[in-house]
């Protein structure tokens, strides 16, 4: 979460609301490439808001249903549904009674979605409950296997990223002066730290091996999240990244 201006709660009556108070970054990324597929802002923790996310994660991958893991939050559900599903088509024939007012919605038959609940008490956790909503135990547990991402559904690694995120954009520290002053400005500088981690910087748990060779004492071959994502072929500098025009 993100202050922009003042806290949601201490804004009076007269005052302009738009752009102004609490805002809430959904952060997504990708295994096991952890590239990060997009950080969207939106003042509340909403459906609306949810479906927006979901949808650019659409947009911005190759549109098929996948592997989703979140926090308990009751909107990813329903966003979804509404991002990963079809219309029933109406019977030829319709039977005794009304008519439905929306049509029932049929969910990617390939969509997986299982939820993280953290009970904390005192500040700490004290249990980790997970759910699955959509797909079987027996797929997920395939699929965390075959990412190589852990042996158990878990948020840990969006939970990383949030703090690497927290750690680069000071604009998200909390009680400093370096809070937003504007949403506009906000959301340009979350997204130009995107492209830096997706493209300059590279991630620690991604570099290889290299085989030893005469005259050569490199041991590793450091990649970016977009290089682990075959989006290109080498660590790009802050002079390319800003100078690249799509």
């Amino acid at each position: 979460m993100d202050i922009c201006q003042k806290k949601s709660r201490h804004l009076q009556v007269d005052e302009p609301h738009e752009g102004v108070g609490d805002h809430w970054v959904w952060t997504a990324i990708s295994l096991p490439s952890r590239l990060r597929i997009t950080s969207h802002l939106s003042a509340e923790r909403s459906e609306v808001a949810a479906i927006n996310c979901i949808q650019q994660i659409r947009a911005r991958s190759n549109g098929r249903a996948t592997f989703f893991t979140s926090d308990k939050l009751p909107a990813y559900v329903a966003a979804l549904v509404a991002t990963y599903s079809t219309a029933e088509p109406q019977p030829r024939k319709r039977g005794r009674g009304r008519p439905r007012l929306t049509p029932r919605r049929i969910v990617d038959s390939q969509l997986r979605y299982a939820q993280v609940d953290k009970q904390r008490a005192d500040g700490r956790v004290v249990e980790v409950r997970r759910r699955i909503i959509f797909g079987t135990a027996l797929d997920i547990e395939s699929i965390i296997k075959s990412d190589g991402c852990g042996s158990q559904i878990n948020t840990a690694y969006v939970e990383r990223n949030n703090l690497t995120m927290r750690q680069n954009v000071g604009r998200l520290v909390r009680k400093t002066l370096s809070f937003s002053k504007s949403v506009h400005y906000l959301q340009r500088h979350i997204a130009l730290e995107d492209a830096v981690y997706n493209f300059v910087k590279p991630h620690l748990s991604l570099r290889r091996p290299l085989r030893k060779s005469k005259g050569k004492n490199r041991k590793w071959e450091q990649r970016t999240p977009a290089m682990a994502a075959g989006l290109t072929d080498h660590i790009w500098s802050m002079e390319e990244l800003l100078e690249f025009h799509s």
